[in-house]
Order: structure tokens, then sequence, then C-alpha cells
């Protein structure tokens, strides 16, 4: 009876696991090259860098001499070392964004099983319900967890037979 409604289910599984695999394979390969163009683009930047201090250093040597191009580089890049720890240390750290509401899929009013007034009385009992089952599920131990778990499978089976007549 229920051997094609399986089947079709597991054939929709297997489609959509094999699309899943394909995509994270494709996200897979667009992040390493990104990873890679950055890392190359960051030795470069690397190298700017050292050749410009190379430049300063040479500018401030027929300048000034050896010891103070030395001096006023390294002075340099501890200022611009503590400013940037400074900066590190007073950056708040963000707060926690607001929780996500649930999204509480309603398979019987999506198709159709529920008339339209038996639906809010259905809504308001089960959102009393809801609430009283997401807090012993966010605070309860695991074997109330399990118990939940157990009777609400129990109660999904009455109320779809029910539901079938």
């Amino acid at each position: 009876m229920f051997s094609p409604l399986v089947g079709a289910f597991r054939a929709d599984i297997d489609r959509q696991i094999g699309w899943a695999k394909e995509e994270a394979k494709r996200q897979r390969q667009h992040v390493l090259l990104v990873g890679i163009l950055l890392g190359v683009a960051a030795l470069a930047v690397l190298g700017a860098i050292a050749i410009g201090l190379i430049a300063l250093h040479m500018w401030l040597t027929s300048r000034y001499g050896p010891f103070i191009s030395l001096g006023i580089i390294g002075g340099g890049l501890l200022v611009l070392a503590l400013i940037l720890v400074l900066l590190a240390i007073n950056r708040r750290r963000p707060r926690l964004s607001a929780r996500p509401p649930l999204q509480m899929a309603q398979p019987a009013a999506v198709l159709g099983m529920l008339g339209q007034n038996t639906y809010g009385k259905v809504a308001l009992g089960g959102e009393r319900a809801l609430s009283f089952g997401s807090e012993h599920i966010r605070e309860g131990s695991r074997s109330t967890l399990l118990g939940t778990l157990a009777l609400i499978t129990v109660l999904g089976l009455i109320a779809g037979r029910n539901l079938r007549r």
C-alpha cells in the first residue's frame, strides 16, 4: 500500500542528496580558488611593503645615516603596531542577535485538511502546547527530551489517523 509512496519519497531524497553533494563540491572549489587568489594578493602586498620600506631606508640613509634611518623606520612601525593594538582592544564585542522565531510548518493547513473555523481553535491550543513543549526541551534533561519526543510522535500518529478519517 505504501510501497509506491516510499519509493517516490526515497527517489526524491536521493535526488536532493545528489544536488546537495554537487552544490557543496561547486562551493568548495569556489572557496578554494578565492582563497588561493587572496593568498597570492597578500604575498604581493607584503612584497610591496618590503620594497617600500627598503626604498624609505635608502632615502633616509642618504640624508641622516644608516642608524637614524633604521630608528625612524622601527619607531614608525612601533607606533603603527600600538595604534592597531589599541584599536583591537577598544573594539566592542558584538551583541547577540535576536533568536529567530520558530518556523512551525503546518501541513494540515497547507493541505487544506482543516476548515477555517477549526483552524483557529487548533492554532490557539497548539500555541500553548508549543510554548510548553519548547520550554521543556530547552531546560529539561535528556530523559525529558526523549519523553517529549515520544509523546509528540504518539500524538502525531493519533492526529494523523483522525484527520485521515
